[in-house]
């Protein structure tokens, strides 16, 4: 079964009676709010992994996910295509949030049902994918999500999305001397507070910046995507899109001049993750620093992640 066909038939690898399926975790690295009203994102994909161990049983534990939350309600809605599986969710973050641990569980989900990772080039139907994710990940108050995390997450590597025309393509980190690194702050913010304030971004400024950034990878333009990441995060200021905390973080970012070239939050309010731009020699450096101040890395250039995957266990 090719990726593109969508069919009540088992897939061929259901007959793994122990299979692993995993992604990437996800960041924006532009596009945040303009992506929930369909507008074009960049998003990175990098180890740590999560998860999804699936064993045929007899009879099947207590799921590992909430039954409010979206991989829950795609667990009850497809109980007949579940039946007799046992399912083991594996968050290498530990509920830290931030990167797309929900996002991952039902994509996990889709993929164990539908067969989606089959090794084929083919495009994937995002358009069909996305309905069916809205569809338990919305419940039709405030601003749907925009499943620019999904795409990303099933494709890996640094991905352009452009949710209008459901068009997703791969874009390479081909700069010569610059690296990215991913800053945990410690906060948490949920993602329905992020999409009630979406509606407050300004999103012709965000387009604008995004496209930048997409001219940059054409171009292997290093300065370029600096201007655009410092753009973006300019633009979430002044539109209040961004946490004190993240604030008082990317302060302390700056002055730092000789080792980050850019920082942004990124996410709901960029209260989880801050994005920082700088030599691709220097991310021990970054990592020292952030240790320095009660702060963890989550992810670098150098854990770009590949697509979801396919595995026996």
């Amino acid at each position: 079964m090719s990726k593109t066909q969508y069919t009540s038939n088992q897939p061929p690898h259901r007959s793994l009676n122990q299979r692993s399926l995993s992604v990437p975790g996800k960041t924006f690295l532009l596009g945040e709010y303009v992506a929930t009203d369909g507008g074009p994102s960049i998003l990175l994909s990098t180890e740590p992994r999560f998860e999804l161990r699936v064993r045929t049983g007899s009879t099947r534990g207590e799921p590992p996910f909430h039954p409010e939350s979206p991989a829950g309600l795609y667990l009850k809605k497809y109980a007949a295509d579940f039946a007799n599986l046992e399912f083991e969710f594996v968050d290498p973050h530990e509920g830290r949030g931030g990167l797309g641990a929900s996002s991952a569980q039902i994509i996990l989900l889709m993929a164990d049902r539908l067969g989606l990772d089959l090794g084929t080039d083919e495009a994937y139907p995002w358009s069909q994918i996305l309905a069916e994710y809205r569809d338990c990940a919305w419940n039709g108050q405030g601003t749907p999500p925009s499943g620019a995390d999904v795409v990303s997450q099933i494709r890996g590597g640094v991905t352009w999305y452009d949710g209008r025309a459901s068009r997703a393509e791969g874009l390479e980190w081909n700069f010569d001397e610059l690296g990215f690194s991913l800053i945990r702050t410690g906060q948490k913010l949920a993602t329905h507070e992020h999409l009630r304030k979406g509606g407050q971004a300004p999103h012709d400024s965000l387009r604008r910046v995004v496209e930048e950034g997409r001219k940059a990878f054409e171009t292997q333009d290093e300065l370029r995507l600096i201007e655009a990441v410092q753009a973006c995060a300019h633009v979430l200021r002044e539109a209040g899109l961004t946490a004190p905390s993240t604030l008082d973080l990317l302060e302390v970012a700056r002055e730092r001049r000789d080792l980050v070239y850019a920082a942004k939050g990124c996410g709901a309010l960029g209260a989880d993750v801050i994005l920082v731009l700088h030599d691709k020699s220097r991310e021990s450096e970054i990592e020292s620093w952030a240790k320095e101040r009660g702060l963890l890395t989550c992810g670098a250039l150098s854990t770009l992640s590949h697509g979801l995957e396919l595995a026996s266990l």
